[in-house]
């Protein structure tokens, strides 16, 4: 354990007798070597600390959140989801709308935006960037969201070589075809998974993009020095195109363990890092820490998921009875360590479609065992497997829930990726997980999980042609609050009038950051480092 006391230069220059120290030093020198800037102020220079995702920077090909927060400081998208979830311009000069036939959206790119290798910007970036997505030895994770563009599916097939729904006008103005109406594909343009690449750069590199040092963006912070192992070190990009970025360097210091990482925190190696809810209240308690930690709503819901296939569950007064069971309450502060909110459906409270009037889920053990009696089932046996450490937690206080109604549980763990297969299967009678989507959308959130053919492919098998109609006429809906009102009546059928799947509570995450770290913000999961700025004039900031 390192002393409070032991300043980031002291341990840079301690360790360097290690080859990680080597290795911490080399990155230090190329970026200057120095924590002072030309004219004498202190740089602003962010430590961010993060477990290594080891799925590179490449978003067409990761899905990882941790990827995210540091892609997102290199890369950029058409568009941008904020910190307040609302979805801005990035690289177009305007969010665009869909023609009256809801197929043809035309874009235009702001003049003169500059990659990392200064090379400008120019719809054939973007066409090539779609393009790659989906040419089946890229290998891309996140089609689904833009398939619909013309020519996609067939390209994915191996049956084209282009994108026929995708034509440049000329440098700065290209339109995309769809082949039939969705609406929410403006949104998808906020997301890194639509990350442009600058197409001369990202041939070149090949397999390599993403990894090392072949990350060239239009962000705000391009790559010094990055190893892929212990450390990725950017700098500000001087030729930004929407002003000059407040930091000068930020360092995204790869520390997996989660004690390792909040005692990096404490001993001032990181500035700012995630607090996991398994140590919230441990560091509640912390005198040096608690004032530092802030607390945000996530876009997400931790649930139960109910396996409408198995005969057990198929009468709702059963999973009625499943859900009436669970002190939600109660369970938060046992699980979670108070860092959720009851909830009221599917749909967290910020997201267009949450129902604000509808009361949240009942706690009534007596009624439970009454709609079980009166469903004519006793001694029922449930069988529920989960991954290892992730919500195990929860399905065990689930079964001590239900076993109080007279429903056993068994619950088994298995290995993150079996559980996957059988959860994409249909082979979970009864699991446990989070869902969170990407950007405040009920779309992402209801139509990809509960849709009938989607639900096929998550151990739900929900089917309800109402909730499917409702959905699919969310999806070409442009009116945003005829949208809201669709989803309202979905998220009311699906939790509770058919009781398809048990919602447990609306989770929050928290993060720490020293008082110095200004505009840490998260809108959900994952960390941006757009707005962040570093104080210079705080004692406690050592540059």
């Amino acid at each position: 354990m390192m002393e409070k006391s032991l300043s980031r230069r002291s341990f840079l220059k301690a360790s360097a007798v290690t080859a990680g120290g080597a290795a911490a030093s080399s990155m230090l020198a190329a970026c200057g070597g120095s924590d002072a800037s030309a004219d004498g102020s202190k740089k602003k220079i962010l430590k961010f600390g993060q477990a290594n995702a080891k799925q590179g920077l490449d978003m067409q090909k990761s899905t990882n959140s941790g990827s995210s927060s540091i892609a997102d400081s290199i890369f950029e998208a058409p568009l941008l989801w904020t910190e307040d979830n609302e979805l801005v311009p990035c690289l177009l000069k305007e969010i665009p709308t869909f023609e009256a036939d809801g197929v043809t959206l035309h874009c235009e790119l702001k003049e003169g935006i500059k990659f990392h290798d200064g090379s400008t910007l120019t719809a054939d970036d973007v066409k090539y960037s779609f393009e790659r997505m989906f040419k089946p030895e890229t290998g891309a994770k996140s089609t689904y969201m833009y398939d619909k563009i013309k020519g996609a599916k067939e390209m994915l097939a191996g049956t084209a070589t282009e994108l026929e729904g995708l034509t440049v006008e000329d440098d700065t103005h290209f339109t995309f075809v769809l082949t039939d109406p969705m609406i929410t594909f403006v949104n998808n343009l906020g997301i890194d998974y639509a990350d442009i690449f600058p197409k001369d750069a990202c041939e070149k590199a090949g397999d390599a993009w993403g990894t090392g040092t072949n990350v060239i963006g239009t962000g705000k912070y391009k790559v010094v020095s990055n190893d892929d192992t212990t450390e990725v070190v950017l700098e500000k990009f001087e030729d930004y195109h929407d002003g000059t970025p407040a930091l000068d360097e930020i360092h995204f210091t790869f520390i997996d363990d989660l004690n390792t990482k909040m005692m990096s925190f404490k001993n001032g190696d990181i500035d700012y890092c995630d607090l996991d809810a398994s140590q919230l209240q441990q560091y509640q308690g912390d005198p040096d820490v608690k004032d530092l930690i802030t607390q945000y709503q996530t876009l997400g819901v931790q649930f139960v998921n109910l396996n409408l296939s198995s005969e057990k569950l198929q009468d709702v007064r059963v999973r009625k009875a499943l859900s009436l069971a669970i002190n939600r309450d109660e369970l938060i502060q046992s699980i979670a360590g108070g860092a959720g909110i009851a909830p009221s459906g599917w749909l967290a409270p910020q997201t267009p479609g949450h129902d604000d009037s509808a009361p949240t889920f009942e706690y009534d053990p007596e009624k439970a065992k009454a709609l079980l009696a009166e469903a004519g089932v006793s001694n029922l046996e449930l069988s529920a497997k989960v991954r290892a450490n992730i919500n195990q937690k929860q399905l065990v206080a689930v079964q001590d829930y239900w076993d109080k109604i007279g429903v056993k549980l068994t619950v088994e763990t298995e290995d993150n990726g079996v559980w996957a297969q059988d959860w994409a299967d249909g082979n979970l009678e009864i699991t446990a997980l989070g869902w969170f989507p990407l950007y405040a959308d009920a779309d992402n959130h209801m139509y990809t999980y509960f849709y009938s053919e989607n639900a096929k492919a998550k151990s739900s098998f929900y089917n309800n042609p109402e909730f499917d109609d409702l959905v699919s006429q969310a999806r070409i809906e442009q009116d945003q609050d005829k949208r809201a009102d669709l989803y309202k009546q979905a998220d009311d059928i699906l939790t509770r009038q058919d009781y398809a799947t048990i919602p447990l509570y609306y989770p929050k995450n928290q993060f720490v950051a020293k008082d110095y770290v200004k505009n840490a913000k998260v809108g959900n999961l994952v960390y941006h480092m757009n707005d962040v700025d570093i104080d210079t004039t705080k004692e406690d900031y050592a540059g």
